[in-house]
């Protein structure tokens, strides 16, 4: 399978990217609003979460086509996807990838002022948790090919589903150019986007 994630071209700056099924595409514009098809938002302790600040969303399918996770040790991992598979992809596209600990990788790539990051959390070879991170050193703004690269880690887990991958895609984009911080829980695994002026991360997971 292959699954070329976000990488620069010669001359540009994350002009046009492949999505995780290897298929050419570009990051959903950030305007960009209509009512999923197969996706429902329920808004979960509205109290609560206007206290806090933070939006959370429960985001549950109409129906389940497609395994979204599987045992691996402790946790639950994306199915049928090597964590080995994503860091060569990583490292293909430009990124310096090093494993810092038994379970956990980490890779980063420059550029020109833009710092992009990422992190794999691994158990039996599947992953259990992934990590996007964007800093732009002089613009607050997320640029498309910053999009792209959010965009792929966060469709990761439904590379097989394309009708969900869009959704999500929205989903993201909505909340980014909102410029909201948000917990959402998307089937079996939870999203955590923060923005914190010139830097947007997410960090992916699902539940043991």
């Amino acid at each position: 399978m292959s699954m070329p994630p976000p990488g620069p071209s010669a001359g540009e700056t994350f002009a046009s990217v492949p999505d995780p099924a290897g298929n050419p595409g570009r990051a959903p514009a950030a305007k960009k609003s209509r009512a999923p098809r197969l996706i429902v938002l329920l808004v979960v302790g509205v109290v609560a979460l206007l206290a806090a600040g933070i939006g959370a969303f429960l985001m549950a399918r109409d129906y389940r086509t497609y395994q979204v996770v599987q045992g691996c040790g402790p946790y639950n991992c994306i199915p049928a996807l090597k964590a080995g598979t994503v860091i060569e992809a990583l490292k293909g596209e430009g990124h310096t990838c090093k494993q810092e600990s038994r379970d956990v990788w980490y890779c980063d790539m420059m550029v020109g002022s833009v710092h992009f990051k990422s992190s794999v959390g691994v158990s039996e070879g599947y992953i259990y948790q992934l990590t996007a991170e964007v800093f732009h050193a002089d613009d607050e703004r997320l640029t498309d090919g910053g999009m792209a690269y959010m965009s792929w880690f966060a469709t990761l887990p439904y590379r097989d589903d394309p009708a969900a991958t869009e959704e999500i895609k929205d989903w993201l984009a909505e909340q980014i150019d909102a410029r909201k911080d948000t917990k959402a829980t998307i089937l079996d695994y939870k999203y955590t986007l923060l923005i914190d002026k010139s830097k947007f991360s997410l960090d992916i997971r699902s539940p043991r």
